[in-house]
Parts: C-alpha cells; sequence; structure tokens
C-alpha cells in the first residue's frame, strides 16, 4: 500500500489529468482517475469506466442534471477497486478528483440547477443513445450498486443528498463509496478564462456544466469546502498551486515539491469513513 495518498483537484481545465499523467510512474508514485478510471488502461474497471463515459456523454445530449449525476455515481462507485490495484507497490497515490471531495463541491451546485420534473422520455431516450454492450453493462453495473434499473431515482437521491450538511454528506459517501479520505488535497488553482479556453481547445464543449459562471462557482465552492475541511479534519493538509500561465511540467515540478513536503505529515486513517 501506498504510505501517502493526495487527492489533486480543482475546477475542470485546471490541468489535473494533463499533469498526473506526467508524474505517473515518476518516484514511485500511481494514479488514479476518479471519473475516468480508463485513463490508467491497466486499471481493472477500465472496460465499464469507458462505458460510463459513454453514458455520461448521453446524459449531456439528454441535457437532465439527474441522469449526469447518477453517471457520477457510478463512475465514482469505481473508484474503490481502482485505488486498491493502483496503491499497491506505490509509495505516493495520486487521485485526479477524489469521491469524498468532489460531491461536496458538485452535488450542491448540480442542485442548484435541476428541475425536480417527470423524466417523461428522458430516460428511454438515454438508453438508446448509448452504444448496446455498453448500455447492458451501465445497466448491470447500476443494479449492482443500487440494486435497480432506474438511473433517474438514483440521481434524484444523490441531489437530495447534495442538500444535506457536509458532515452527514460525508458520512454517507464514505459508506456509499467504502473509501477515505486522502491524506492531503491539492487544488491546482487556475482563472477560469484560462480554464475555460483549455476546455474548448481539447473539444470538450458538451457537457452540462462546462460554463463560464459554472467554474466560476465551482472554484468558490472548492474553496468553501477545504475550508470546512481543515476545520472538520485538521488532520488532512491542504496546498493550493497556483497553476496560472504555467505549463503541464511546471504544474508538475510544483505537485511534486508539494507531496515531497508532506512527507513529514503523519496518515490520517485509511479506512472508509463511517
Amino acid at each position: 500500500m501506498s504510505d501517502v495518498r493526495v487527492a489533486v483537484v480543482g475546477i475542470d481545465g485546471s490541468g489535473k489529468t494533463t499533469v498526473l499523467r506526467r508524474l505517473a510512474g515518476r518516484d514511485g508514485t500511481a494514479v488514479v482517475h476518479a471519473i475516468r478510471a480508463h485513463d490508467d488502461p491497466h486499471s481493472p474497471v477500465a472496460r465499464l469506466s469507458r462505458s460510463l463515459t459513454g453514458a455520461s456523454a448521453a446524459a449531456d445530449a439528454t441535457g437532465r442534471i439527474q441522469l449526469k449525476v447518477a453517471v457520477l455515481a457510478l463512475q465514482l462507485c469505481l473508484y474503490g477497486p481502482a485505488e486498491r490495484h493502483a496503491a499497491q507497490g506505490a509509495r505516493v497515490l495520486l487521485t485526479d478528483r477524489h469521491p469524498l471531495v468532489d460531491p461536496l463541491v458538485y452535488l450542491p451546485l448540480f442542485g442548484q440547477l435541476v428541475a425536480h420534473d417527470a423524466p417523461r422520455g428522458d430516460v428511454e431516450t438515454w438508453w438508446r443513445k448509448q452504444e448496446p454492450r455498453a448500455a447492458r453493462e451501465v445497466r448491470d453495473w447500476l443494479v449492482t450498486r443500487t440494486g435497480h434499473a432506474d438511473p433517474w431515482a438514483l440521481g434524484e437521491e444523490m441531489l437530495e443528498l447534495g442538500t444535506r450538511p457536509p458532515e452527514e454528506m460525508l458520512d454517507r459517501l464514505g459508506r456509499r463509496f467504502g473509501v477515505a479520505l486522502p491524506d492531503a488535497v491539492l487544488m491546482l488553482d487556475l482563472p477560469v478564462t484560462e480554464a475555460l479556453r483549455r476546455t474548448r481547445e481539447r473539444g470538450r464543449t458538451g457537457e452540462l456544466h462546462e460554463t463560464r459562471a459554472f467554474l466560476s462557482t465551482t472554484g468558490r465552492r472548492y474553496e468553501t469546502v477545504l475550508d470546512w475541511l481543515g476545520r472538520a479534519r485538521p488532520g488532512i493538509a491542504r496546498r493550493r498551486v497556483d497553476c496560472s500561465g504555467l505549463g503541464a511540467e511546471e504544474v508538475a515540478d510544483l505537485v511534486r515539491a508539494s507531496v515531497r513536503a508532506l512527507g513529514t505529515r503523519p496518515p490520517v486513517r485509511r479506512h472508509a469513513e463511517r
């Protein structure tokens, strides 16, 4: 198992995935991608992760937050096995987002965007927009994790969770995903205009949440969540990495330096939050 586990977070376009790809394998460092586990081709859940990415794109196409959040929950359910696989023999485990940090940011924000009306034909449309084999895998995973095949109900459940106090959210998320908080959280800090330009350059213009206003709100929400973690879990280190105007290799060096600086801190407990 790894000696230190560090979650790397930040708004979309801040460079998390690019930077962590550069750090994977260096100095005994392993990387887990919480949303897109298949970004590690050796992940034991890579195939299902690809299917869920297709389901997420289908949710964007329908424009319904409930479906987007349901897929997000199913993606984060893959984190536990992906983390256990990657941590074997690693000195440092870096995670691209984290299932107990990012939902504290995003669930309340998604809840502000949602219309709590009937799904009409949206669920059926969502299933049809997925490739048939992938849709079967998504359905099987949905049943495995929830005991039913209703993505709308899962989305509504997660959105309701986003209305709860953060301590309750953290407790319920820990039990749902079966994971623990990291030893440290690094936030890649990038101006919204620069982050938005990056997302557009890579051709990702269709996601429901990639707008200037939402990214600005997300950045403020990250600040709020990290401040709360500092009070509620003082043993978890929190650091901000200023990425403005820097290239991926420069940011990677800053992340490596931040991780090295954590070496003298005792780790937090490993088992899932209760």
